[in-house]
């Protein structure tokens, strides 16, 4: 797909008249603050290193910890680029959110648990603790421990939506800061069951740690059913930015919207926002 005909699709999904006004210089240099998104962050890492070995003069710095913060460092200019892994909502409007993948969000259960799916009203009552036992789902019988994600995480915001509840109706045992401590706690936990990027549990299944994603209303997770829609749980993965943008910082993004990354993105188990 051509650089126009990508640009002509994001300037009809998103609010970006200003940026495709913006000129990148021919040899970028300077510092990047890319921040937040915990689910971005290990993609635009690599994605930071490989633009490096283009442009050797720009040095990149990616800090993760969740979507407000990435939006919320974009809109006061702490960060030259922040990361998404939501829609922006309508406070938000003034930003840019420049679509680069698509996600999606599962709910995943260790990998001895016997239960293969649920049903959207039987996630709702185990995340309100209207179920506590993985019996009354056709599991073992013992007590559901649930595992959520601190206020920010673009996950916990998708999981409220779709659950149609607010952050107090969740039940939970613990609570995760990010990707990683959400796969530790359910790897280590029989009776445990979370909400995570599809992309950061296929990648953990990949290396071996006993998790799984389950089904949700009888529909398989993956990229297959993220890319023709059928997975309710999907979102995109944007870098934010609140102003036109020039030399290092255009440069980046146009690499990251490249046909160069596709299989960079694959790699990390998403899906190219065009597929």
């Amino acid at each position: 797909m051509s650089r126009a005909l990508l640009l002509c699709l994001l300037l009809a999904a998103a609010p970006l008249p200003a940026f495709a006004q913006g000129k990148a210089s021919a040899t970028p240099s300077g510092k990047l603050l890319i921040t937040d998104s915990s689910t971005m962050a290990p993609l635009v890492e690599e994605l930071g290193k490989r633009f490096r070995n283009l442009h050797s003069g720009v040095l990149i710095s990616v800090e993760a910890g969740g979507s407000g913060r990435g939006i919320a460092d974009a809109l006061a200019g702490k960060a030259d680029i922040g990361m998404a892994s939501r829609e922006l909502n309508p406070v938000e409007k003034a930003l840019f959110a420049i679509p680069i993948a698509r996600d999606g969000v599962v709910f995943a259960v260790h990998g001895d648990n016997p239960i293969r799916g649920l049903t959207r009203t039987q996630a709702l009552e185990v995340f309100t603790g209207k179920t506590v036992n993985w019996k009354a789902l056709g599991g073992t019988d013992a007590r559901i421990e649930v595992v959520t994600r601190s206020t920010g995480h673009g996950s916990l915001e998708i999981i409220l939506h779709y659950l149609q509840v607010a952050p107090a109706a969740i039940k939970a045992a613990h609570t995760a800061t990010d990707n990683i401590d959400v796969m530790r706690l359910v790897s280590a936990n029989r009776n445990a069951v979370a909400f995570v990027s599809t992309g950061a549990v296929d990648t953990a299944v990949h290396k071996g740690l006993p998790l799984k994603p389950v089904m949700l209303d009888r529909v398989l997770p993956g990229s297959g059913s993220i890319r023709d829609g059928s997975w309710p749980l999907s979102r995109p993965l944007n870098l934010i930015t609140r102003r036109v943008l020039a030399g290092a910082a255009r440069a980046f993004i146009e690499f990251a919207l490249s046909p160069a990354v596709r299989e960079v993105i694959l790699e990390y188990d998403f899906v190219p926002y065009l597929d």
